[in-house]
């Protein structure tokens, strides 16, 4: 209960509050699955909200870009193929003895080429895009499997410095 009020949860939030108690295993385990879903997941998961917002952040970015260019992309498909069906048109009218204009085929030949290399151009930004989506994916996966959940422990720091009776003694640490 919260202040009086009873907390009903679904059965997927259920579901995720089972997921982010379970054992130190299965908690990994769940965190590459979380992970996989959405990249982020995990890493806030095992308590690492840096890393969470930077994978979450490139991911939702990168799809974005997916989407987007994959729109323009289909544009562009569908204005040069009908600039391509206006230009082979002209064939048709001149086999039926309609005079045509050198200047509309050329413009539509200019037209044609334009929405070709247009199209060219969307597909490179979106193969991009899925790239980087991908990149982002497998970066989250290495590392969601690499890292240890944050256990709150605080680290002795890596440099310390020692004080003795005739001076001071920096000391490195190194731990794996």
């Amino acid at each position: 209960m919260i202040r009086g009020k009873t907390l009903r949860l679904s059965a997927a939030a259920a579901g995720a509050a089972v997921l982010l108690t379970a054992s130190s295993p299965a908690r990994a385990a769940n965190s590459i699955l979380l992970s996989a879903l959405l990249p982020g997941l995990g890493q806030a998961q095992q308590g690492h909200y840096t890393k969470a917002t930077i994978f979450g952040t490139a991911a939702i970015a990168s799809w974005i870009g997916v989407f987007a260019s994959q729109i323009n992309y289909s544009r562009s498909v569908d204005k040069y193929e009908n600039e391509k069906r206006t230009y082979l048109a002209y064939q048709d009218q001149i086999d039926n003895g309609t005079v045509v204009k050198s200047s509309d085929v050329d413009a539509t030949y200019t037209a044609m080429s334009d929405a070709f290399n247009t199209a060219d151009d969307q597909e490179k930004w979106r193969n991009m895009f899925v790239g980087a989506l991908v990149v982002t994916y497998g970066l989250n996966i290495v590392d969601i499997i690499l890292s240890r959940p944050d256990t709150g422990e605080v680290k002795e720091p890596a440099t310390s410095m020692e004080i003795q009776k005739d001076g001071f003694r920096v000391v490195r640490t190194f731990s794996f």
